[in-house]
């Protein structure tokens, strides 16, 4: 249904970027819902223009706050670098208690592969029967040959 249109009233076409008050109470009592929206919404690109352009910090503050900014960006940067080196240095030390701890397994292995092959040699090895007898050693010789490499191997990789 057509409504009314006042005498008065501006179309919407015509009013200014920058409405004043009265024009907006205008355009919004107006003849249709969308020249209100359209005034509504010019004001608020006003409101918007006008705290844009507020006064800002002086250069001073601006300054001073990014001499702070760059002094805690330092600090930062120092406290980085710090706790990048106690992480190196523990890991350095995880590293050594590591070859440490695998010097002594293989010590141990070690003696213990050539107590297996004394304890061959001292058993079977002294028999009377001459292939056992012969049989034994070898088998402790070859225990004892094959800890020696693979233990000297083991070592040179922990080094």
């Amino acid at each position: 249904m057509p409504q009314a249109k006042r005498a008065d009233a501006k179309p919407a076409s015509s009013a200014k970027t920058t409405p004043g008050r009265a024009q907006t109470k205008r355009a919004s009592a107006g003849a249709s819902p969308g020249a209100a929206r359209t005034a509504g919404s010019t004001t608020s690109q006003a409101r918007r223009t006008s705290s844009s352009t507020r006064a800002r910090p002086s250069t001073a503050k601006a300054s001073a706050t990014e001499s702070a900014t760059a002094k805690a960006a330092a600090l930062t940067d120092a406290a980085q670098e710090a706790t990048a080196e106690r992480l190196r240095k523990l890991n350095e030390r995880i590293i050594e208690a590591g070859k440490h701890t695998g010097q002594m397994t293989l010590s141990s292995y070690e003696k213990t592969l050539k107590a297996i092959a004394g304890a061959v040699e001292r058993g079977p090895g002294s028999s009377d029967i001459d292939w056992i007898s012969h049989l034994a050693t070898s088998q402790a010789k070859f225990i004892r040959e094959f800890t020696e490499a693979w233990t000297s191997a083991a070592r040179g990789m922990l080094k």
